[in-house]
């Protein structure tokens, strides 16, 4: 029984990370993840000066959001989620940013590190 319920269950992941990927505006899968343990700016280092928050990003152009993101932090990328749920992986990464956009395409959350 046990067995069963752990195929069960990865097999709900796979399908999940499946529905996950065709939800993301990328042609290009995303780097992999540097797991870490922090969000925003609780991941800043004493003396950076690289953003790890954006919220004058609310009410942006997600792409032009993208590009900001990824100019501002060359140490992360910006990944826009095509739906207005913005339903993602929730693994914390200190490399990825999730767009999530409003029903006409502009960053609808603060976008963070994490």
């Amino acid at each position: 029984m046990k067995k069963i319920i752990i195929i069960i269950f990865f097999s709900l992941g796979f399908l999940l990370l499946s529905q996950i990927s065709s939800m993301v505006a990328s042609k290009h899968p995303y780097p992999p993840c540097l797991d870490c343990t922090c969000t925003g700016n609780y991941c800043k280092q004493p003396g950076e000066t690289v953003p790890y928050e954006w919220s004058e990003l609310i009410g942006t152009e997600i792409h032009k959001a993208k590009v900001i993101v990824e100019r501002t932090n060359p140490n992360v990328t910006a990944v826009v989620l095509l739906e207005v749920s913005c339903i993602h992986i929730f693994n914390v990464c200190c490399n990825r940013v999730w767009l999530c956009p409003d029903g006409d395409g502009r960053v609808r959350i603060k976008p963070i590190v994490g």
